[in-house]
């Protein structure tokens, strides 16, 4: 799962920086690789509860009412193990499908993929004709939901007002300075190295958090939050190091034509999107939306014709087709292993 990511969400960070030739791709993919581990192992935690939230509602983590029973029962190291196959299952089925739509050169959301896993193994085993466990589960799905919308709708936006005003008031004149080579190149390491610690922190909970155990009672494999994001971080850095060439050249360049100047301004629009909505929706949101909303964004400043709606729509349909995927799997997985799990 976290290889996975790793080769579609490189691009995020520095796909318009290399796509407009300022940082070389191997120079990219090294900083990205330590900054995501960093951002993991610094703040990577804060995300691991609240996937592991909807886990517990669609009966991939165990409840705490599970768990004492388990305890009572003698039953833990079965309860342990079951968890941590139900992890594998729902990350190897949303990591699959990840792993296919990067292969396409679709920059989708993990977020998306882990959310519809989870949803699918719910769908199969959770009695949503509790009506307890149908409002918990609707009020966290909605919220993830509710991102796939405003999460690149804010950074299209976003992005919109910043490159604007940078073209009115700064390019020019920054374009003129005998420095700009220097000053532009800065500025794209800089930039990507913070929304590469962003990465870090936003998603290493989509490859560990249904290994970690919040019960703290030893029902799952990982108890300590901070080394559960740093394995997610390590995972990630893999895919991005191995495989995310693919993906990163359709971000930086397929749906826009960028130059240099709005390359850097994407990438910082695209951290300040994440970081609100984070601070809005206390969530782990699409990095990947928010590079592509703001990638057109920018676009759009110069005019719609300077938008390849096409690629565009393509990255839409996956991005719906991404969690149904993931989620028709992970169901057809569950139905085959019920004998197992019911």
């Amino acid at each position: 799962m976290g290889w996975s990511l790793g080769t579609n969400d490189a691009a995020n960070a520095f796909g318009t920086a290399v796509a407009t030739r300022v940082v070389k791709y191997r120079t990219a993919i090294i900083i990205i690789a330590i900054l995501v581990i960093i951002g993991a192992f610094v703040a990577g935690d804060g995300n691991i509860n609240k996937v592991s939230q909807l886990a517990t509602g669609n009966k991939v983590s165990a409840s705490v009412q599970e768990v004492e029973a388990a305890i009572e029962s003698g039953m833990l190291g079965d309860l342990r193990l079951k968890s941590a196959l139900k992890a594998f299952i729902i990350f190897t089925c949303a990591g699959l499908t990840v792993f296919i739509m990067s292969y396409l050169k679709f920059p989708v959301s993990a977020n998306q993929s882990v959310t519809g896993a989870i949803i699918g193994w719910g769908l199969c085993y959770a009695d949503y004709s509790d009506p307890e466990v149908l409002a918990v589960n609707l009020s966290q799905l909605s919220k993830f939901v509710s991102t796939w919308v405003l999460n690149p709708l804010g950074a299209l936006l976003i992005s919109f007002i910043m490159v604007f005003l940078v073209k009115r008031f700064i390019e020019i004149k920054l374009i003129t300075l005998a420095s700009y080579d220097k000053i532009i190149k800065i500025g794209y390491l800089a930039a990507g190295a913070f929304a590469s610690y962003s990465i870090g922190v936003n998603s290493s909970a989509n490859v560990t958090a249904l290994y970690y155990d919040a019960t703290g009672s030893g029902a799952n494999l990982l108890t300590d939050a901070h080394l559960t994001a740093t394995i997610g971080g390590i995972a990630i850095a893999l895919g991005v190091l191995t495989f995310s060439r693919r993906v990163m050249m359709t971000v930086g360049g397929a749906i826009a034509e960028l130059s240099q100047v709005d390359g850097f301004v994407v990438i910082i629009a695209m951290a300040t999107t994440i970081l609100l909505m984070e601070k809005l929706m206390s969530i782990p949101v699409s990095t990947s939306q928010a590079v592509v909303g703001a990638v057109i964004g920018a676009g759009l400043v110069t005019g719609s014709q300077n938008v390849n709606f096409g690629v565009f729509k393509r990255i839409a349909i996956a991005w719906v087709s991404s969690p149904t995927v993931a989620g028709v799997l992970t169901y057809l997985v569950g139905i085959a292993a019920k004998s197992y799990f019911a």
